[in-house]
């Protein structure tokens, strides 16, 4: 009998976003689909079990006609068994025709009646995604401007070359306000000298105007894609901010205050300089505007941000104002259309017409990987197809879908929109339901068809640690969608920019049962929520750990946050602040963290110390005040950090981050455990004055508050002596201004205090 035994398949190492991994790891969201099928994904659990989880997050808007349709997956497999090819580039593609053609009659359809229809249609533009089809419209509309530019220079440059030829030969001769304007010319100046200052002022001046970089506009919340250009019209400074200078620039306004982009196009207005002559020959000035903005940027329904629809008065306002000054708008259907929202095109829904339009996600029935950019036809520039392409756009297996996504949404007279529209309605009244029984913990129900948004009320003051923590990290979607995953079998996914706001975008065959068991699952979070019982949120965490742990919810609400100290006689100015790095990682330390995790044994709480370290450390506790024995207040805050018992010492980039955040929050003593000064190391530079606590006295402090593991000379309460107190105190000259390095040595030593510098890289 063979007894040989095989090794399982060693575990490939990662290279693949691994980061991105152990985050999803963080937020029990690290589980990986092995299949899908309509409403459906499946993933095998610890156990081995196949599990079926019910997608409400649909591809981000992908999935209208849900996973693997069968309808176009048999239309895949029959291009793919017919050698369709995918590779034929600058040769004719007759099915992207029909795709642009089946567009715009869909566009005649729904926007019948809505003023301003292009003769010749809307021509198109493919792309790979939805991002892509934003970077051509980009491009496209910097390229209509430029032609503009061109237009207007042209024209300046015509003018002044016959009005310089008619003032030198003297049979014309400046005005007043021209001459004032390129430099205070006098009167009587010889014509030679007044065409040739002319020639020069105006000539300077223009050149300066119409060769200013672009400028778009685009919404506050608005979301558009991370590509270098996309990321730039993209609202979220988390995305945009760290590409800014590798694109143009967007000035931002609100949806609902029309009066924010007058006021935006106002004030980046340039004028360039030229004249006209009178009958009786008198050159007088005249301004004419550059064409500064390319184009306006906008959503239907605000995805990223949170749901928001746009209202229809407000969406129209935005586009007349953008006609007044020839500013092209760009609707950007990418999540809204095919259909999501109750219509092919969610912005025929409040009768806004589009200069351009960009679809994406759904023109590929959850397959293929298509977009598309649509140009009116008198804003079309054909030059663009030399300008711009790419590999695999208008590929014939793409667009042959596409026209299969297109028959099946437009069958039976688009029964389909109507669906969408209906489960929408269906999915809304069930979460408002829900709303009404929680209002302290739902903020609010919105949405449009099957774009929905559900928004928690913010965490960021909650009694619970852990849920405050969650909440001002920006986590708390992202914890509460793996808590739903991992408890009730759903896939649920915050918005981008709104983290407070999780998205529900599931297809158009949603069943009522699925909508109930998503309404029961939204109860039990709104009751741990309400409770603030972070027990359960951590429990569905670190699985099989707390397997004999509690499974109902536990009233935690007294458990408030703590709040500072205050004295009868508050200081009148700046009050100094210290913080102190400190290891959280003890269970007992845990439980007095968040008192609503007492229930859970060591060694759940060593799993979800070693699961929830790879996020970084959590905010900082609320600030408590204290006095020295002279009457001098300060704050001491605690920057609790998340490390293992088992480890020997935090990591160095883990306590530098928090030194960095300490900071910037205004420290300028910082208080360091032994192990965050020995992560540290050697890296001392001019900069913040530390103690580690060496010579404080005392043992440390194995549960301050906050559960933190708190320097020798701390108090259990988190207090210090007031020797020590009024030893950190003198190493300020005054609130927020330290002494010089060498003084403050010295003054902190006769105090037996051990001070040192270090630069928080």
């Amino acid at each position: 009998m063979d007894t040989t035994t095989t090794s399982p398949p060693p575990v490939p190492a990662k290279y693949a976003e691994r980061f991105l991994e152990d985050m999803l790891s963080a937020w029990c969201l690290d589980v990986e689909y092995t299949r899908a099928g309509g409403d459906t994904l499946y993933y095998t659990d610890d156990e081995g079990t196949e599990r079926a989880v019910t997608d409400f997050v649909g591809g981000f808007g992908s999935l209208l006609l849900g996973h693997h349709h069968p309808a176009v997956t048999a239309r895949m497999r029959q291009l793919l068994d017919g050698e369709t090819p995918v590779h034929a580039q600058f040769s004719l593609r007759t099915q992207a025709h029909q795709v642009a053609a089946r567009l715009n009659e869909i566009l005649r359809r729904e926007f019948a009646g809505v003023p301003d229809e292009p003769a010749g249609g809307y021509s198109a533009v493919f792309a790979n995604s939805g991002a892509e089809a934003v970077e051509a419209a980009l491009k496209h509309a910097e390229l209509e401007r430029m032609n503009r530019l061109a237009a207007l220079e042209e024209d300046l440059t015509a003018r002044l070359r016959t009005t310089v030829a008619a003032v030198r030969d003297g049979s014309a001769v400046l005005g007043a306000r021209l001459r004032t304007v390129i430099g205070g010319l006098d009167a009587d100046a010889p014509p030679g000298v007044a065409a040739d200052a002319l020639r020069a002022a105006l000539g300077v001046r223009n050149a300066r105007a119409l060769h200013r970089p672009p400028l778009f506009l685009a919404l506050t919340g608005g979301f558009h894609g991370k590509l270098s250009g996309s990321v730039q019209i993209t609202h979220n400074p988390a995305f945009r901010a760290p590409f800014a200078g590798l694109g143009p620039r967007a000035v931002f306004v609100s949806a609902d205050r029309p009066a924010e982009l007058e006021h935006a196009i106002a004030g980046e207005t340039v004028n360039a300089l030229d004249t006209t002559t009178t009958a009786d020959g008198v050159v007088e000035l005249v301004e004419r505007p550059v064409p500064v903005f390319a184009a306006m940027f906008l959503e239907p329904v605000l995805g990223e941000g949170g749901v928001v629809p746009l209202r229809a008065e407000d969406a129209l306002a935005l586009r007349r104002i953008c006609a007044s000054h020839g500013i092209p708008l760009v609707v950007d259907e990418i999540q809204t259309g095919f259909g999501r929202c109750g219509a092919f095109f969610a912005s025929s829904l409040i009768g806004l017409r589009p200069d351009y339009l960009t679809l994406a996600k759904g023109i590929g029935g959850g397959i293929a990987k298509s977009s598309v950019l649509l140009v009116r036809s008198d804003r079309y520039r054909p030059e663009f197809e030399l300008a711009h392409s790419s590999t695999y756009a208008k590929d014939s297996l793409s667009c042959s879908v596409a026209l299969t996504v297109l028959d099946l949404l437009e069958a039976d007279g688009g029964q389909l929109y109507e669906r969408a529209a209906e489960r929408g309605r269906a999915i809304r009244g069930a979460l408002e339901e829900v709303g009404a029984e929680y209002p302290d913990v739902v903020a609010d129900v919105r949405g449009r068809g099957l774009l929905i948004g559900i928004e928690f009320h913010d965490q960021s003051d909650a009694a619970s640690p852990y849920l405050r923590d969650l909440a001002r990290r920006g986590h708390f979607g992202f914890a509460v969608s793996g808590y739903l995953l991992r408890a009730h079998d759903l896939r649920m996914m915050p918005t981008g920019s709104a983290p407070h706001t999780l998205r529900i975008e599931p297809s158009a065959a949603i069943s009522d049962a699925r909508i109930a068991h998503l309404a029961t699952a939204l109860r039990d979070l709104c009751g741990i929520i309400r409770n603030q019982d972070a027990h359960l949120l951590v429990r569905a965490l670190v699985g099989r750990a707390a397997a004999g742990s509690r499974r109902t919810v536990k009233d935690f609400r007294r458990a408030g946050p703590p709040a500072e100290q205050s004295f009868a006689d508050p200081e009148t100015g700046p009050v100094p602040r210290i913080a102190y790095l400190a290891e959280l990682g003890e269970p007992d330390a845990l439980r007095s963290y968040d008192p609503s995790l007492a229930d859970l044994d060591d060694t759940a709480l060593d799993a979800f110390v070693q699961r929830s370290a790879v996020a970084g450390a959590p905010a900082p506790l609320p600030p408590v005040r204290f006095r020295s024995p002279t009457g001098r207040a300060a704050d001491l805050v605690v920057h609790p950090l998340p490390v293992p018992r088992t480890a020997v010492r935090p990591p160095a980039e883990l306590v530098a981050g928090a030194l960095r955040a300490a900071v910037a929050a205004g420290s300028s003593v910082v208080a360091l455990s032994p192990g965050a000064a020995a992560a540290l190391g050697d890296r001392s530079r001019p900069g913040v004055h530390l103690t580690t606590g060496e010579h404080l006295g005392g043992p440390a402090v194995s549960t301050g508050p906050g559960g933190a593991s708190l320097p020798p000379g701390f108090t259990g309460d988190g207090t210090l002596p007031g020797a020590v107190a009024e030893a950190l105190l003198t190493a300020f000259a005054g609130p927020g201004a330290l002494r010089s390095d060498a003084e403050a040595e010295r003054t902190a030593a006769e105090h037996g205090l051990l001070l040192g510098a270090v630069n928080p890289r």
